[in-house]
């Protein structure tokens, strides 16, 4: 039996213990649908363009039109792309009863597309819209058509106040119900699997801490390493698509 395939033998044991699994997913779980991640060396968006210039509320505020037409760009991307088989075997395990919930440092809204339930996302969603002055929340498509048609200052309907996309760009806060749910789906969890997170970025790089903490087992499926490789239970350098769906079958037959 090779290593991979010990690993993978050891994540089917840990799986088949748990009752309440969280998984946390990070951008690496949305490069196989063709989303590009924001961080990979030589690779990441933000190795491309200023993050500050094109991520920030400051900058947005600013440089609405630059900002928008550069989002316009990557948010075709992310409407464009399809749940990958991770996604889809995500969802596969919570049908079976082990998954409480995912918490995601993605806007995609992929788990969504792949009918996952109980999703936590951490940064919002590219999906929605929201009113800068007001925050009511719309469609992304009140946005965008707006956006179409030549304004790229796009309105509130209510109030008037500048929409921007309803994720959390940079000078922003998360949002404290939010991390509250994070927090709480935390609390009984027995078993967090990391897909795709190089854990880097907080609070998301603090959450598999916490579980250990109070005594989950940690499961880190990644293609590179992370700062906290060393405390997990497994550790997987490899493609999610690859690996996470033989081992979600396993487990499957294992319970037949």
């Amino acid at each position: 039996m090779s290593n991979l395939e010990e690993k993978i033998e050891k994540v089917v044991e840990l799986i088949q213990k748990a009752q309440n699994i969280v998984i946390l997913t990070g951008a690496g779980m949305s490069t196989e649908s063709g989303i590009a991640d924001f961080r990979s060396p030589n690779t990441g968006l933000w190795e491309k363009v200023d993050p500050y210039e094109f991520g920030s509320i400051n900058s947005y505020v600013a440089n609405t039109s630059k900002n928008l037409k550069f989002m316009l760009e990557m948010g075709m991307n992310i409407f464009r792309a399809k749940p990958n088989r991770g996604h889809k075997v995500i969802t596969k395990l919570q049908k079976m009863g082990k998954l409480k919930g995912v918490i995601t440092q993605n806007i995609d809204g992929l788990h969504q597309k792949a009918h996952t339930k109980n999703i936590i996302e951490l940064h919002g969603t590219a999906n929605e819209s929201r009113c800068i002055r007001c925050h009511k929340v719309f469609p992304i498509t009140t946005m965008i058509n707006q956006v179409l048609q030549g304004n790229y200052s796009p309105s509130c309907e209510v109030c008037n106040g500048l929409l921007k996309p309803n994720a959390i760009f940079f000078g922003e806060p998360l949002l404290s119900e939010t991390l509250i749910n994070a927090d709480k789906m935390i609390e009984d969890c027995d078993l967090m699997i990391v897909l795709g997170s190089s854990l880097l970025v907080y609070p998301a790089a603090s959450y598999p801490d916490k579980a250990l903490s109070l005594g989950a087992k940690l499961v880190i499926i990644n293609i590179q390493e992370t700062p906290i490789d060393r405390y997990a239970d497994v550790v997987i350098h490899d493609k999610i698509g690859d690996v996470f769906p033989i081992i979600v079958e396993k487990v499957k037959n294992a319970n037949q």
